[in-house]
């Protein structure tokens, strides 16, 4: 089959030809894949930034695929469903998994990092990371639908406890997480404060959503969020860029709570922890989804709540994908068609 195999860190990626998928165990589901999307995580693995991926990988986790064959012992699942997985496949067994807690799963196998990925026209996974996809939702909300909302999902409710009415701040908005960060917040029925340095994307963020667009080329935009909550600060931010963290602080309220889902730049940040303190404010991790909320999402995309934003290239053009990303030149999602 056709992938992107990542053979050396900060090596170009091209498309190649590799050996086909060995045969299913037990368990093992085979899909053909109809979309992938292309996440940050996925450049920061490029990068080095995770140095126990196992090379050569095929890079991907974000997953939309048709079921072409199953292996022993898989009963959810048949020959031509629709299907949308996690981004990593977990024990199944393990106290977290069992308390419904997949995505901590200290055993979990993260795709395109310990095992092959969603670059590819072929991906094999185990029935325990997928589930089945309505026929009528797009393949880029499918594919979008773990790492991108299902993951909101997690950080903006499961962990983050968003309320009706709220104020949440969205650093990094126009990104591929900010643009549907936005709608799902909205869905919740919060009020949107969309952070951004590209002034050309305003208009957009007002469309798909924002209450208000602050526009900060330098970082600082925490008296611009003053000003529009009376002096209060939001209720929640959702933290998508992570150096932006200590203005985040300084922009939620006193007993607000601020959600870490993004660092696009892997290094120590110094933090006030008085600000902490003296605020009374929450820092909370959000990594990925679960399987329920995975289903949940897709019925976000099924009624309209939340639509994908996505520009869609060809697999073999994998290399121009990541370069808009690096130089920030999306708004929304980069997607791959294999």
């Amino acid at each position: 089959m056709k992938a992107v195999v990542l053979r050396g860190f900060k090596t170009p990626l091209r498309l190649e030809e590799v050996e086909d998928i060995e045969a299913l165990g037990k368990g093992e589901v085979l899909l053909k894949m109809e979309m992938t999307g292309v996440c940050y995580r996925d450049i920061l693995t490029v990068d080095g930034y995770f140095p126990k991926t196992r090379l050569p990988i095929i890079l991907g986790h974000e997953v939309c695929g048709r079921v072409v064959d199953v292996g022993e012992e898989v009963s959810e699942f048949k020959k031509g469903d629709r299907v949308a997985s996690l981004t990593y496949i977990p024990c199944g067994q393990c106290p977290e998994c069992r308390r419904g807690e997949e995505n901590i799963c200290r055993r979990r196998l993260w795709f395109g990092e310990d095992i092959h990925g969603s670059y590819a026209e072929y991906l094999k996974t185990n029935f325990r990371s997928l589930v089945k996809a309505p026929e009528d939702v797009s393949s880029e909300a499918v594919a979008i639908s773990a790492c991108v909302t299902a993951m909101l999902i997690h950080a903006l409710e499961s962990r983050g406890g968003l309320k009706e009415d709220e104020k949440v701040l969205i650093t990094g908005a126009t990104g591929g997480v900010g643009v549907h960060a936005i709608q799902v917040a909205k869905s919740y029925g919060a009020e949107v404060v969309a952070v951004t340095g590209r002034v050309e994307f305003v208009d957009n963020l007002y469309k798909i959503g924002a209450d208000h667009v602050i526009v900060s080329r330098d970082g600082a935009y925490s008296e611009e969020v003053k000003k529009i909550t009376g002096g209060m600060g939001v209720d929640m931010v959702l933290e998508c860029v992570g150096l932006t963290i200590i203005e985040s602080l300084r922009s939620v309220r006193w007993g607000g709570r601020i959600i870490q889902v993004g660092n696009i730049k892997p290094e120590p940040i110094p933090l006030a922890l008085g600000h902490f303190i003296l605020k009374e404010v929450s820092l909370h991790g959000s990594l990925s989804c679960t399987r329920k909320e995975l289903a949940e999402a897709l019925e976000l995309h099924r009624t309209g709540k939340v639509n994908p934003v996505t520009k869609v290239f060809p697999l073999e053009e994998v290399e121009e994908a990541h370069r808009m990303i690096r130089e920030r030149k999306h708004f929304g999602r980069i997607m791959l068609k294999p």
